[in-house]
């Protein structure tokens, strides 16, 4: 709560702070928990999305297919 009030942010809010390799290894985890989807915001939307999608988008793409493929071959054994 302390965060929500602190940023403005209404309702439940989570940071996720740190460089792209730390919040994607955050964002994957949880994927390994069973989240198909994730919805991330930053404070300046345009500027946030951009990095996003430069940054992060593409560690979380690679993390997941690694995880991916770890378990078709856990899979296979």
């Amino acid at each position: 709560m302390a965060l929500a009030l602190a940023t403005g942010a209404r309702g439940n809010s989570t940071a996720l702070v740190g460089t792209p390799e730390t919040v994607a290894e955050a964002l994957v985890a949880y994927y390994d928990l069973g989240a198909t989807s994730l919805l991330i915001r930053g404070y300046d939307p345009l500027a946030d999305a951009v990095e996003y999608g430069r940054e992060l988008i593409p560690r979380v793409r690679a993390l997941v297919a690694d995880r991916d493929a770890a378990r078709r071959d856990n899979a296979a054994l």
